[in-house]
């Protein structure tokens, strides 16, 4: 019974124990609410204001995504900070014009260094016919650079009538023709100025020629007729072109070839020349011809 007793002690002690410590725990509760309760009271009028401000800030923010101002507005500080663009410097500009890269770059009054794009300006400057390679560099605070390499007019290109002026890689540069241009080497024919190269260097090959040549005419994409001011065509293999033509020279100023009565030079086969009359060439040939059998049917 004394066990039992004391047993019993020891569970009310311990209860007795545990009472008072959560009482302790719920008195302590009480009162930390009751603080943040008196310190919630000063600081929700002030949260609201900032809330507020901040829910004001947001929809403007918003509202100048949407109309695209966000960047005139960026634009116009950084502008105010010493950062506006003072200075466009264009390098290497002979044929394109200044005002249309200007154009390009899309700088205006208040137009920043700093929130300038200028891998797009880039991008946009390329796009001009003339402009082979471009490179746009921002120099702070003030200062925009423009380096540019030029295409160079090469040659003429006729194709379905239209005629373009390209550079030597067969890029067309333009459709409009300046009075320079008129002397430039004529290529015709699909395909014909992505090889233009190689017909300039057909024609300048023989110098005795040169000058003769009107134009380079590429047939079915794989070989070239030069035909000449005089409207002879100079029919070259596909193979050795410039081999063919050297024996063309040679009989022109052996035998005074291209100022015969002719059509045609076919030089397309390696072993033989073929030699194509013009029809009244061709009828008085005929006519030379039928004049010798008679006259030796006579003698007969």
């Amino acid at each position: 019974m004394s066990e039992n007793g004391r047993t019993g002690r020891i569970a009310s002690s311990e209860g007795g124990f545990r009472g008072l410590r959560w009482g302790r725990l719920v008195r302590l509760a009480r009162r930390f609410g009751h603080s943040i309760d008196q310190r919630l009271a000063h600081v929700r009028p002030m949260a609201g204001n900032w809330a507020a401000i901040g829910l004001i800030v947001a929809t403007i923010s918003y509202g100048m995504i949407l109309g695209g101002q966000w960047k005139p507005f960026l634009d116009s500080i950084s502008s105010a900070f010493g950062f506006g663009i003072e200075t466009i410097e264009i390098n290497g500009l002979v044929e394109a014009s200044s005002e249309e890269i200007a154009d390009r770059i899309d700088v205006g009054l208040h137009t920043s260094l700093l929130m300038l794009n200028a891998e797009a300006a880039r991008a946009r400057i390329a796009e001009i016919p003339w402009v082979a390679d471009v490179e746009v560099k921002k120099v702070y605070p003030d200062k925009l650079v423009v380096n540019l390499t030029e295409r160079h007019a090469f040659a003429l290109w006729q194709e379905d009538g239209q005629l373009r002026v390209v550079d030597q890689t067969g890029t067309v540069m333009t459709s409009i023709l300046e009075p320079q241009q008129a002397n430039l080497p004529l290529v015709v024919g699909v395909g014909a100025n992505v090889h233009v190269q190689d017909a300039v260097q057909l024609i300048n090959a023989e110098p005795s020629l040169k000058a003769r040549i009107k134009a380079a005419q590429f047939v079915a994409e794989r070989r070239w007729n030069l035909v000449t001011n005089d409207g002879v065509e100079i029919e070259l293999p596909e193979d050795n072109p410039a081999v063919a033509l050297a024996k063309v020279a040679d009989l022109d100023r052996s035998k005074r070839l291209l100022d015969r009565d002719i059509v045609a030079v076919d030089m397309r086969e390696a072993d033989r020349i073929l030699i194509k009359l013009s029809d009244a060439s061709a009828d008085q040939r005929r006519e030379m011809l039928k004049s010798r059998v008679k006259k030796k049917a006579s003698e007969t």
